[in-house]
Parts: C-alpha cells; sequence; structure tokens
C-alpha cells in the first residue's frame, strides 16, 4: 500500500469516528463573527469554521469545556427532525496545546437578519421547545441563525451558549436549571429575550419536542460523555476529562426534569 493510501483509509477510518486531529487541519484563516478564536479551515477538500475558546474569558474551567459543551448541544439539537444543523460537526483535538477546537461545515445562506422577525420565528418553530430545553439563550441574536437562500429554512448556529454556559464562558449556575424559566422568559417575557420567537406556531413546536423522548436524549448524552472521555483519555488530556465528566454529571438530572416541564407545557399547547 503507497503512502497516500494510507492517509486516504485513515482519514476515512477517524471521520467514520467523529475523530479530527489538528495536525490533519490546513489552510487556517481568521473569520469574523465570534468573541472566540474563529476561523476557517480545510480538511482534505473541503472548507469548515474551526472554533477554539478564548482562554481569557475562563476562570476555574478548561477553555475547552465550552467548547464541549456545545458539541454535545449540537449532539443533542441532531435528535429533532426539524431543527436544522451545520451538516458536519466535530471536534478537533490539538493535543500539543492541551485543548478542543470544534469544526462545522458552512451553511449556505444569510444571516437571520436578512429577514424580518416574523419571517425568521416563523422558520425556527420547531426550534422553539429545543432551544428552551437547552437554555439556548443566544438564539435571540439573529446572527447564530443562517436563513437558507430561498428563506423556507433555518439553520442553527454557535450554541455555545446552552446549557450552564454563558457564549461569553461564564457558568450560568442556578439560572439554568429543573424549572425552565425560559418557558416564560423566551415566550412571553421581556422583549429582549422573546423576539425571536414573537410569531412563532408553538403547536407545531410542540410536537417536534414531543417526538424525542427523553431516552433518547439520555442515550445521545452517554454516548457523547464516553466518546469524548475516550479521546481526551488517549491523548492524556487529564484536566478536561475530569471536568468533562464533572459537568455532564452536573447537567444530566437538571436536563431530565427540564424535559418532563417542557413536555407537560408542550402537551398543554396541544390540548388548548
Amino acid at each position: 500500500m503507497t503512502h497516500g493510501a494510507y492517509k486516504k483509509i485513515r482519514s476515512l477510518i477517524k471521520e467514520m469516528l467523529n475523530e479530527i486531529d489538528i495536525e490533519e487541519v490546513g489552510q487556517t484563516c481568521w473569520a469574523p463573527g465570534s468573541t472566540h478564536d474563529l476561523k476557517t479551515c480545510t480538511v482534505g477538500d473541503d472548507k469548515y469554521f474551526l472554533k477554539f475558546s478564548d482562554p481569557n474569558l475562563f476562570g476555574a474551567d478548561d477553555p475547552s469545556l465550552q467548547i464541549l459543551n456545545e458539541y454535545l448541544a449540537y449532539r443533542i439539537f441532531r435528535l429533532f427532525r426539524g431543527v436544522r444543523i451545520p451538516g458536519r460537526v466535530e471536534p478537533v483535538y490539538d493535543r500539543a496545546n492541551q485543548r478542543v477546537g470544534l469544526m462545522t461545515s458552512p451553511a449556505a445562506g444569510q444571516s437571520g437578519r436578512s429577514i424580518s422577525r416574523k419571517q425568521l420565528a416563523a422558520l425556527l418553530s420547531t426550534s422553539v421547545y429545543a432551544s428552551i430545553f437547552l437554555a439556548h439563550w443566544d438564539i435571540s441574536n439573529t446572527a447564530n441563525v443562517i436563513v437558507s437562500p430561498d428563506e423556507t429554512a433555518a439553520t442553527l448556529i454557535d450554541p455555545g451558549g446552552t446549557m450552564d454556559f454563558r457564549a461569553r464562558g461564564e457558568r450560568k449556575g442556578t439560572m439554568f436549571g429543573d424549572n425552565p424559566s425560559e418557558l416564560s422568559s423566551m415566550i412571553s417575557g421581556p422583549r429582549s429575550r422573546t423576539d425571536i420567537f414573537d410569531g412563532a406556531d408553538l403547536r407545531k413546536a410542540a410536537d417536534e419536542f414531543l417526538a424525542v423522548d427523553w431516552t433518547s436524549i439520555s442515550s445521545t448524552i452517554d454516548d457523547t460523555l464516553q466518546e469524548v472521555s475516550d479521546k481526551l483519555q488517549e491523548r492524556r488530556m487529564d484536566k478536561l476529562l475530569s471536568q468533562w465528566r464533572e459537568y455532564i454529571s452536573h447537567i444530566a438530572p437538571i436536563l431530565a426534569k427540564r424535559h418532563k416541564a417542557i413536555v407537560l407545557h408542550a402537551k398543554h399547547i396541544l390540548e388548548s
């Protein structure tokens, strides 16, 4: 087998395993649009966005923990058939610098600011309860939504500020709790938080959320925990591994209770 053929087979195997090392990333170039370190890059012949957390924004947490939080959010969002996210989302492991980045394929289209709020809210109807479930506060920033060229679909991007993390790396603390206050603050609360869903079809949102049970979500959390833990252990990224396991132990029971509360709310919408 030639060296070129070996590299191609190795690359295919790693892609199947959701595994990319920084050495496989080429032609990086800084890109605007994030409070963190965002670049464009190539893997093979394909172009992606590559993001690393800004270490200056973090205290006790390993900066890469927020990247892993974002990866988990994407994995959960993908369970909902009506919620669009980038086609390819994979962690990029940089063992030499003891950090993890996130590689995402570009979504075709323009920022959510390119259409009216009412239009955007209608396109995001299937994302309402999933976003509330994950405390995706930053969906109110329409730059975190890409509208397709024909204006018939919206893709969620950059969900780093979900669950117990804020977009700039701080923890939400008690604001990410068992009882999702976002059921009021993101649907019928202050304008600054709810503009994004003003005009969304809540019946469609309810149908979408109820189609995914807690068992499926819990299995995805467990699978992601194991997948990432194995990769970190292989690369001896011990501090991040410890924090990652602790983080999942912290958020999993909160998400379970949030899911129950949102199921009740969604059923009420359908029955009213």
